[in-house]
């Protein structure tokens, strides 16, 4: 398989710019994740693998990202990296960011292929950033040796983003757009928004629109009471 460098993360990242590490947001979900990525690789050795843990929506993806910029890494789907040929991977001696890692534990294959990755890439200082929506020591594995290698390698949780951090989200992304909003506008959002970096993104767009189509800069609760029912 041939690998192209021009691939990038299928993202809208208008909160978290892959290209700037200074607008990722962090609170207590993510500081750990965010820790390791900021410190790679000396909070990784002596192991070159990272997973990244946590449920759809929470922010891997995003702070994958931001690691792939800083690392020069490739992104390879779980279909990528199952046609693959694992000699051409190490031979290209790029990082990798593995997407549903979750997915490929549990298939001897493609556990033997991750588990020579891993060694090569060990050897020859090149990293692995895993995706998962399960903690590693929850996976259920065929090769016991790939078992206890990525279980003793660094793993991170990113819980879902709490009100402290979408309160801070929300803001930047309403003054970036010129549109004003008081602390009980915010409230009103947070008690009956979902409570995902998806979702957050899905409503301020929603909202956005409403507003533009109303001719308002102030998000008053008549606006939002709009652009949320809309949204149902």
């Amino acid at each position: 398989m041939v690998l192209s460098p021009s691939r990038q993360l299928p993202l809208d990242l208008k909160f978290a710019p892959a290209m700037g590490r200074e607008d990722f947001m962090v609170g207590d979900c993510n500081r750990a994740a965010v820790g390791l990525v900021e410190n790679w690789p000396k909070d990784w050795k002596p192991y070159p693998f990272l997973t990244l843990y946590g449920p759809k929506g929470c922010g891997k993806t995003h702070l994958a990202a931001v690691w792939q910029h800083k690392s020069g890494a490739e992104i390879l789907s779980l279909k990528d990296f199952g046609t693959a040929d694992v000699e051409s991977l190490i031979a290209a001696k790029k990082n990798i960011v593995l997407d549903h890692l979750e997915f490929l534990i549990g298939d001897k294959e493609q556990e033997e292929k991750l588990f020579h990755l891993h060694n090569a890439f060990r050897q020859q200082d090149n990293y692995i950033l895993g995706l998962s929506t399960t903690a590693p020591e929850k996976l259920v594995f065929e090769i016991k040796d790939m078992e206890s290698r990525l279980r003793a390698a660094g793993s991170a949780e990113i819980r879902p983003p709490d009100d402290e951090l979408l309160t801070r989200v929300l803001a930047k992304r309403f003054a970036d757009q010129n549109l004003t909003i008081d602390q009980d506008g915010l409230d009103y959002i947070l008690n009956r928004m979902e409570r995902s970096w998806d979702g957050l993104d899905a409503l301020v767009e929603k909202i956005r629109l409403t507003a533009t189509a109303l001719k308002k800069g102030d998000l008053t609760k008549p606006v939002l009471r709009a652009a949320m029912l809309e949204e149902e």
